[in-house]
């Protein structure tokens, strides 16, 4: 009996450990620009449809943005005017069909330097497009900026 029980606990252990593996983002997130977005806002999007502030996770944020991008939003928290919506999404509100519909197009590559338009397909007219720039740091994309497009 104690040994079915030690069984037991094992098994839920590793089924534990694999589910959190799996909410974790891919480790190859960053290999190309389109990974790097995509995995980004399945990720960010996720956190936000969990109650949970994606800006608060500086460690998982440095995996997909250059440092340069993280300082500068946190000085222009600190401005005058503030951020006034969400930097990464150009929004104050956001969609939960945002994780899961994410498109990465007209993808540019320059050296070291990416571009790409990307669209954030929600429910009726909670669409939202970013062009989004992104820097090749190491072997891994990052984003460095975000601005929404009309």
């Amino acid at each position: 009996m104690k040994s079915l029980f030690s069984v037991l606990a094992l098994v839920v252990a590793l089924g534990f450990c694999s589910a959190m593996r799996a909410a974790e983002p891919s480790t190859a997130a960053g290999s190309n620009p389109s990974d790097t977005i995509r995995s980004f806002y399945r990720w960010y999007v996720t956190e936000l449809i969990a109650n949970r502030n994606p800006m608060e996770n500086r460690r998982e944020l440095r995996r997909f943005a250059t440092e340069r991008l993280l300082k500068e939003i946190d000085r222009m928290k600190k401005g005058a005017d503030g951020l006034g919506g969400d930097y990464f999404l150009d929004a104050q509100d956001f969609d939960n069909l945002w994780a899961k519909n994410i498109s990465v197009l007209d993808v540019k590559i320059t050296g070291m330097k990416a571009t790409a338009e990307v669209l954030l397909a929600g429910q009726g007219e909670m669409r939202r497009r970013l062009k989004v720039s992104l820097v090749k740091d190491g072997t891994v994309w990052k984003i460095d900026k975000v601005q929404g497009r009309e």
